[in-house]
């Protein structure tokens, strides 16, 4: 029988790795979705599209602004992510050395 605070455990890491999955699954969308339909293609110094963004062979023109948003969301997502297998991480050692305190 798995103790009530490893199961919580078990069920924090599914939880915060869900959640970090999600936030990649978003950001993908924002990138293939949103920005390829609705930046321009070519760079437009007045309205401050000059990023560019390959989104496998259509280049699109992003402002430091959106692309600073993509990064960050990306880098969050990728961290909650980590945290989420730290957690699972905690939870396998936990587990192996109660199986081997029997």
């Amino acid at each position: 029988m798995v103790p009530k605070k490893d199961r919580l455990l078990w069920l924090a890491a599914v939880a915060v790795c869900s959640v970090g999955l999600l936030g990649w699954f978003w950001g993908y969308y924002e990138i293939w979705i949103q920005y390829s339909q609705h930046l321009p293609r070519s760079p437009n110094p007045a309205s401050g599209n000059l990023y560019a963004l390959n989104i496998h062979g259509i280049v699109v023109y992003q402002t430091l602004k959106q692309r600073s948003y993509r990064e960050n969301w990306e880098f969050w997502s990728y961290a909650v992510c980590c945290c989420g297998a730290a957690l699972g991480a905690v939870y396998q050692w936990r587990l192996r050395k109660r199986v081997a305190q029997r």
